[in-house]
């Protein structure tokens, strides 16, 4: 590694980080909460298992366009777990329990959320397996965002209401004791 790839690498990673943590911040003041917006940004490890598995299977190295692609990928999970996050709490609104929201959302928003990951990664299939011009610099980020996108988005149904009902209940066991 040449010290101008360690300098790309780096400055490639804080602006990832820069990002991720602007995105808590607003979702902080949309969601008016500290810990709803956390449950949210889980979906961002979980996305990494399917980047490591597309790169994986496609013999992909990283580089600075799969990277790119990671900061690509954050905002699209990020955005899976939002809608889903937002009709939780939209149904505990109306007066359904926690648990019964999570379930309710889960179901409700389960089409929406496969039509937009689906999209995404048909869309990007060219991108990643076609060749042609500059392919070898697109193909790692397409890889990237679809491999990411297509694990994180099964699991971010099961995952992110099952973290939710835990903090619920762990908050009500606290804050029940005290």
């Amino acid at each position: 590694e040449t010290e101008e790839m360690k300098a790309s690498f780096g400055s490639m990673r804080n602006a990832i980080i820069a990002a991720f943590l602007l995105v808590y911040m607003i979702m902080a003041a949309l969601f008016e909460s500290l810990w709803q917006p956390f449950v949210v940004m889980f979906t961002i490890p979980l996305s990494l298992i399917g980047v490591s598995l597309g790169l994986f299977f496609t013999r992909t190295s990283i580089s600075a366009y799969v990277l790119m692609g990671v900061g690509i990928l954050g905002g699209i999970v990020v955005n899976n777990a939002i809608v889903l996050m937002d009709y939780i709490n939209l149904s505990r609104s109306k007066g359904m329990s926690t648990r019964d929201s999570a379930i309710y959302a889960s179901k409700v928003r389960l089409r929406p959320i496969l039509m937009t990951a689906l999209t995404t990664i048909l869309g990007l299939a060219p991108m990643a397996f076609l060749g042609g011009e500059g392919a070898e610099l697109r193909a790692p980020m397409a890889i990237t965002v679809m491999g990411g996108l297509t694990i994180a988005t099964f699991l971010t149904l099961i995952v992110i209401p099952t973290v939710y009902l835990g903090i619920i209940d762990i908050a009500k066991n606290v804050f029940k004791r005290k």
